[in-house]
């Protein structure tokens, strides 16, 4: 007779200490971690010198308000059908 606690063709399920696995960095990785600040120097000098508004890109941005063309049809069918397919976030279960 088999009893409700023996499984037939069971496979074993590792225990929680045989799964783990520890990751090793190579010794020459095991220096100490530092940061460099120079090229963060950099982007906030770039970021100071260019202008809050760019005569250029508001004059390029009120040609394309207007302009029937923009954007092409095949952008809007792709940014609809990947709307279509996302999932509903109101729907979600939290």
């Amino acid at each position: 007779m088999i009893t409700p606690s023996h499984q037939i063709g069971a496979t074993p399920i590792p225990s929680a200490d045989s799964r783990r696995v520890r990751a090793e960095r190579p010794d020459s990785a095991r220096s100490e971690d530092t940061l460099s600040t120079a090229s963060a120097t950099g982007l906030h000098a770039a970021l100071a010198a260019t202008p809050e508004i760019r005569p250029e890109v508001v004059a390029r941005a009120a040609q394309l308000a207007v302009d029937l063309n923009y954007p092409p049809r095949e952008i809007i069918d792709r940014v609809a059908n990947l709307i279509a397919l996302s999932r509903d976030p109101s729907a979600e279960v939290e």
